[in-house]
């Protein structure tokens, strides 16, 4: 796919802003800022948008990469093992932020904006709950290569703390990404053909992203205490003694070196 053509000469999805106004917060009447781009399941957008639109090339890479083996992934299975049921329940929402220029700080607003939404969305409670995700998509970024990629890793790592205290998680996701798979550090399953971010809730097979050794140890244990106080009574006994074990660790590497 030719990611520039895709996003200077598709028809973009519709951008009005649909969802139930009990689902938004209150603004101030002053308040200037652009109408939040409007939230799409992926059966809208397939019923919608063009094929060339930004929205349908998430879709389709969803399709076509996640919900799919990859010989590279080094496990069996699919790339996303959530994916399939997340589509089959028609709980993957999109939305396109037409922004021509996106900052640091516009992106942070929006995503905490969005994050409010998601929390306020059914399914809220229960298994199918963990299959619901939110997609923004930022297609202008791409146009602006390394430096839009970076906005996007810092938007992350700067609300990553937040999301994981009430029990979500935060993905970023670009055509340059480096972050490396699980069990094969030469996989790349975070690329995808626009910049994007994600949101969803904790799930048991999170663990690993939380403890990662580039994060520092008060961020580790940050993150475990956050894991184990919403997931603790429904994961399995190795995932909590795998927890544990991880908070130790963390705490035993701040008591080591506490400045």
């Amino acid at each position: 796919m030719d990611m520039q053509l895709g996003i200077q000469d598709a028809r973009a999805c519709p951008h009005a802003l649909q969802e139930p106004p009990n689902l938004l917060p209150s603004r101030d009447a002053n308040d200037r800022q652009p109408a939040r781009p409007r939230l799409m399941r992926v059966s809208e957008i397939d019923r919608e948008c063009d094929p060339a639109s930004p929205l349908r090339s998430i879709v389709d890479w969803i399709r076509g990469f996640l919900a799919r083996p990859h010989p590279q992934l080094g496990r069996p299975g699919l790339v996303c093992p959530f994916v399939p049921g997340a589509l089959k329940l028609d709980t993957i929402w999109l939305a396109e932020m037409p922004d021509a220029a996106p900052s640091f700080e516009h992106i942070s607003a929006i995503m905490t904006e969005y994050r409010a939404i998601f929390q306020q969305l059914e399914p809220r409670t229960g298994p199918d709950s963990m299959n619901k995700v939110f997609l923004l998509v930022f297609p202008a970024l791409a146009a602006q290569g390394a430096e839009g990629a970076a906005v996007i890793e810092k938007v992350h790592a700067s609300l990553k703390p937040s999301f994981v205290e009430i029990g979500m998680l935060v993905g970023e996701f670009h055509v340059a990404n480096e972050g490396a798979g699980l069990r094969n550090p030469d996989f790349r399953p975070l690329r995808s053909p626009l910049p994007m971010l994600a949101m969803r809730h904790l799930v048991e097979s999170d663990l690993p992203f939380l403890t990662r050794d580039f994060y520092s140890p008060q961020l580790r244990s940050a993150f475990v205490r956050s894991y184990l106080f919403r997931l603790g009574g429904a994961l399995s006994h190795a995932k909590f003694n795998e927890a544990v074990e991880a908070l130790i660790a963390a705490e035993m590497a701040i008591a080591s070196n506490p400045a």
